[in-house]
């Protein structure tokens, strides 16, 4: 089994850090002073496994390309390895995914329900069910999304058309109009069933879905169910199916669930340990595929991804709920649809073997993950979301999908990428030298702390800063 390369989960849930955190436990400021609230799951998102750059050469994987800077505030440096081709040489590559929907049978068995009372808000009481989440259903909403289908952006976003990770890749490296493209193409493998084992994982209707029915019924009148998996024993599955399909290291496995997280087991947390919405990872695959981890140079290296399809309203503040009436989604509350797996996605175009180290970095916007040194450019920004049209299978999306912002990779290297890539017709710099995709949109996003609303958006106007 591949064991989580990291895996940051906050040991206490204090109001001061619900007040700054992207997808706080509970955004309401009225909750944060409510003893009896208690928090409904930080959104997280995590890595697996990892290959170290000596055994990429001349590996069996996927396109990618490599080069280093040096960071020049603590002058160290570092190689970052990237999907696709050098921005400086130009060129196209289209990288095969397949992608894997999982149908996931959970069980209401005698499990301990007390660790998720008061959920959310004073007086939720969770309820365990038998429940089957079938990530078939999402497979057409999958193949229909920016992910996978073209589409075009506002011009503030760079005003490119294509997929999400290509246009997002080509602004990072300021290639809009050019021939330079990192593309998806994908197939459908069949369904695979797992059977959750009670000590593995419950079924439930989360917070915002009982209040809704049981408060405000007009707004909802049936229930909405989260599968909860323990994400030791998850992972072991999928490495697993890996091994038993056979998949090609030159192919990237998406494992799509409909709406099943997972939770981190051994703390008195309980389920309120969670919620992972996806992962991406690494392995050198042993009894399957070109090679084993002593290959002669032609060792395969696997690459995947697990991402959850997400129901609106699986986490507050994107529905009007116990946090208040809205029209539309608050900023750093996009978690629906295909929130998660453009996260993964640009993740892995950006560290695809998850072993892209950097200067440590923190940010208040994303305080689940404290003091870290990964570049993943999706974790300083978790919830943060532009709106796409397109999306009509679920009236509550408004006819939007949701994904991520991301950071570009220029602001987590303090200005050395920039030097390192600079060539004599290009700087090195991003598009419009921004460090995020959405740019002002996000540097401009306020949140309350302690009752003030506060920019701590702006902090991604300029590098990142050290721990």
């Amino acid at each position: 089994m591949i064991k989580p390369h990291r895996l940051r989960v906050l040991a206490a849930f204090g109001p001061a850090l619900l007040a700054v955190g992207a997808v706080a436990a509970s955004a309401s400021s009225a909750f944060a002073s409510t003893a009896t609230a208690q928090p409904e799951g930080q959104a997280l998102f995590t890595t697996q496994g990892g290959v170290a750059l000596q055994f990429l050469a001349g590996a069996t994987t996927i396109p990618h390309w490599t080069f280093q800077y040096t960071d020049p505030e603590n002058h160290v440096t570092y190689p970052i390895t990237m999907v696709g081709t050098d921005p400086r040489v130009g060129g196209s590559t289209t990288v095969h995914t397949v992608i894997i929907p999982l149908k996931m049978n959970f069980v209401a068995a005698g499990q301990d329900p007390s660790s998720l009372v008061n959920q959310g808000y004073p007086g939720f009481q969770p309820q365990f069910v038998n429940h089957t989440f079938d990530g078939t259903t999402k497979l057409a909403q999958t193949e229909a999304s920016p992910v996978f289908a073209d589409n075009g952006y506002p011009t503030d976003l760079g005003g490119d058309t294509g997929q999400l990770g290509d246009v997002y890749m080509r602004a990072q490296f300021n290639k809009r109009a050019s021939d330079y493209h990192v593309k998806l193409d994908y197939s459908v493998a069949p369904t695979q069933t797992l059977n959750v084992p009670a000590t593995k994982g419950i079924a439930y209707e989360r917070p915002v879905s009982q209040w809704r029915r049981t408060h405000q019924p007009p707004l909802q009148t049936t229930a909405d169910y989260t599968g909860l998996a323990e994400v030791t024993w998850f992972s072991t599955q999928l490495q697993s199916l890996m091994g038993s399909l056979q998949i090609s290291p030159t192919t990237v496995p998406i494992f799509l669930t409909d709406n099943v997280l997972l939770y981190i087991k051994g703390t008195s947390l309980g389920y309120q340990n969670c919620c992972i919405l996806g992962y991406h990872g690494a392995s050198m695959p042993i009894g399957h595929g070109t090679g084993t981890i002593n290959g002669q140079g032609r060792q395969g290296v696997q690459t995947f991804m697990y991402t959850a399809y997400v129901t609106p309203g699986t986490y507050s503040g994107f529905l009007s709920d116990y946090t208040g009436s809205r029209t539309a989604p608050r900023p750093t509350r996009g978690l629906s649809d295909i929130h998660a797996l453009s996260h993964e996605v640009s993740e892995f175009l950006d560290d695809p073997f998850t072993n892209n180290a950097v200067q440590p970095w923190i940010v208040a916007s994303a305080p689940q993950y404290g003091c870290t040194r990964v570049l993943e450019v999706g974790d300083p920004v978790v919830g943060v979301w532009f709106g796409l049209n397109g999306n009509n299978l679920d009236a509550r999306n408004s006819g939007l999908w949701h994904p991520e912002d991301e950071v570009f990779a220029q602001w987590f290297g303090r200005g050395g990428i920039e030097t390192a890539l600079t060539t004599s017709t290009w700087n090195g710099s991003s598009w419009d030298g921004r460090f995020t995709f959405m740019g002002p949109r996000t540097t401009s996003i306020l949140v309350p702390v302690n009752g003030v609303p506060t920019a701590i958006y702006a902090a991604f106007s300029v590098y990142a800063q050290h721990c």
